[in-house]
């Protein structure tokens, strides 16, 4: 495949050709100016991220950091008025078989783990991650991917 046979960029633009674009494909991406409620959503996100990543693990403050923002997110989700892109008329099993293997065999894992108690020998993700992510700083970029990851969640 090559670009040619792609519709996007300059020269499917510019060639003005209705073909380039078959009918049910959306519209390309193009670039906006960040807009001041874009900025500010920006600043409140990395204050949100800076605060919560000062938070100790596993503890109840750090659990409601993580709880409150995800409520946002579900209540600007189930809103009508939210811009959602169209959902796919089916999904190809060959597509989701892998990622719902991944997500059994992960789901799989984290049940035994806590049956047993997190051994050494069985970590759950959360032991797992834990050096990882001890630096408060490192917490801090947790949580703003967390939520950059939920917005683009929300909006597909």
């Amino acid at each position: 495949m090559t670009q040619d046979s792609l519709p996007v960029g300059r020269k499917a633009e510019s060639s003005g050709n209705p073909a380039a674009y078959p009918a049910d494909a959306p519209t390309p991406l193009h670039p906006t100016r960040p807009t001041h409620a874009m900025i500010t959503w920006l600043l409140v996100g990395t204050g949100y991220a800076l605060i919560a990543g000062s938070l100790r693990r596993l503890t109840a403050p750090a659990e409601l950091a993580t709880l409150l923002p995800g409520a946002a997110l579900v209540w600007y989700a189930m809103r009508p008025a939210t811009p959602h892109f169209p959902a796919p008329d089916h999904i190809d099993g060959k597509g989701a078989l892998p990622w719902a293997a991944v997500a059994v065999v992960f789901g799989i894992w984290e049940l035994y783990a806590a049956v047993r108690g997190s051994t050494p020998a069985h970590p759950t993700l959360s032991i797992l991650m834990g050096p990882l992510i001890d630096p408060p700083f490192a917490r801090a970029a947790g949580y703003a991917l967390w939520l950059a990851v939920g917005v683009w969640v929300v909006r597909r």
